[in-house]
């Protein structure tokens, strides 16, 4: 049994319609993967782009300033100042030092990055700022001698600001002090602010990292995550980041691209998944729901046809197990309008065929064989009749009148019974006679005693 609905009708259309929704299920999900790695793609495409224009601005603005800053030692009028052993008037002098003011303020005023500067002369022991001009103390000349110790060409970071060092002449030795220092001050606000250019879309953020000194600065327009996500970048075999990654901070994930290395270290854009993947959770919430939908009306669908189908079926099914048992007369009603109305006619009309036809061969094998019957009666009877007759005419000769008349009337009631105009079938009753009447006539015709002589049967 259960091979046979293993390899029924309604099974198999029932694993072709599994399969259907099982590929349509397939297409859905590669559908939205595909959806999901075009969006991925493009917010790492855009990412890429915006951080490869901030870095081109912020890298030539900060050119712009260094060029400005290693120019600023030509300046001829600061030559004259550099030293006390100069032979200048106070108003000579006075010219030199506003002429270095005028151009420290030039300098700083240029980008809007650059918060300050400071030029420290300790061999005429002035320091001089935008704004004014300072005799060096002792103070000021330890704080010169921290800022020269940072003079690597490179951005520093104070605990406030970051700074630039340039000096205008080498030392001679370690003990000895350069005959200038130039001290540019960035301001580490309008850094933040000027990080806010590539933050175009909510959830967005940005930030320099400077692995040396272990220094972050962000700016995000949602959650700052990037002290989180620093943590968890990857590496690739090189040593190197990857430049595109997607990381997990605080349970939310994040798309992030590693934009490389710059004046500030090395340069990070990320983006929350969930904001920049809206679009497509809604179109899988939606396109979820609507498949759900479609699948449960399908199988609605299917279920209603396997039952259009199967019913009819079991139909036929049952009929055809009680025509296996002989019941010939099981019609099915033609109450159908489908193809199942003409497969059920068909069979009704086969029905009555097949009927027909054994009912045929059957009265014609019976009236065969009662004609074959009859026909050796036929050919009996005589032979049989005289037998008998002799029999009785011996119980006559003998004086055997009342067995005479035993077998005389046994005769005469198998005769009649042989010669009756009714109707093949015959009461029970007339059947048992008949019976006991052959018997009776046998038995005297058989009977040893009764048994004529050769001789006997010749006079007869």
């Amino acid at each position: 049994m259960n091979r046979e609905r293993l390899h029924s009708i309604v099974t198999k259309y029932m694993v072709c319609f599994l399969i259907v929704i099982l590929a349509t299920l397939a297409a859905f999900a590669f559908v939205y993967d595909h959806a999901y790695r075009l969006a991925q793609k493009s917010t790492y495409e855009k990412l890429q782009s915006q951080a490869e224009a901030y870095l081109q601005s912020f890298d030539t603005e900060l050119s712009h300033v260094r060029e400005l800053q290693s120019e600023f030692f030509s300046d001829r009028k600061l030559v004259f100042i550099i030293g006390q052993d100069m032979n200048l008037s106070d108003y000579e002098k006075r010219d030199c030092l506003l002429s270095v003011k005028e151009r420290i303020d030039t300098v700083t005023g240029v980008s809007n990055l650059v918060t300050g500067g400071i030029v420290y002369l300790p061999k005429s022991g002035y320091k001089i700022l935008p704004a004014a001009v300072y005799r060096m103390y002792d103070d000021d000349l330890a704080q010169m001698k921290r800022y020269v110790g940072y003079a690597d060409d490179r951005m520093h970071f104070d605990g406030e600001n970051f700074f630039i060092v340039k000096t205008g002449a080498l030392k001679i030795n370690s003990a000895s002090l350069p005959n200038h220092v130039f001290v540019l001050q960035f301001s580490k606000a309008a850094i933040v602010r000027n990080l806010s250019v590539v933050n175009t879309s909510e959830e967005s953020g940005a930030f320099w990292y400077d692995e040396a000194e272990d220094v972050l600065i962000e700016h995000s327009s949602g959650d700052y995550a990037g002290e989180k996500l620093v943590k968890q970048l990857i590496r690739n075999e090189d040593g190197g980041y990857e430049s595109v990654q997607r990381l997990n901070a605080d349970g939310k994930k994040y798309l992030v691209l590693v934009g490389g290395y710059g004046e500030l270290g090395l340069f990070v854009h990320y983006e929350q998944e969930e904001k920049v993947m809206i679009s497509i959770y809604r179109f899988r919430t939606v396109a979820f729901i609507v498949l759900a939908a479609l699948t449960l009306l399908a199988v609605c669908i299917g279920i209603y046809s396997v039952y259009i189908l199967h019913q009819p079926i079991n139909v036929l099914l049952a009929v055809y197990g009680r025509v296996e048992h002989g019941n010939w007369k099981e019609h099915i009603k033609e109450e159908r309008k489908d193809e199942f109305r003409h497969l059920y006619k068909g069979f009704n009309d086969m029905e009555d065929q097949i009927d027909r036809l054994i009912n045929e061969v059957y009265v014609q094998t019976n009236l065969t064989q009662r004609a074959q019957m009859k026909q050796l009666q036929a050919q009996i009877a005589p032979h049989f009749l005289y037998n008998s007759f002799f029999v009785l005419s011996r119980r006559i000769k003998r004086g055997d009148y009342e067995n005479a008349e035993l077998l005389a009337k046994h005769l005469g009631g198998y005769f009649q019974y042989l010669t009756r105009n009714e109707s093949d079938e015959m009461p029970l009753r007339r059947e048992a006679d008949h019976a006991r009447s052959y018997a009776a006539i046998q038995d005297a015709r058989f009977s040893r005693r009764e048994e004529p002589s050769p001789l006997q049967l010749f006079t007869l």
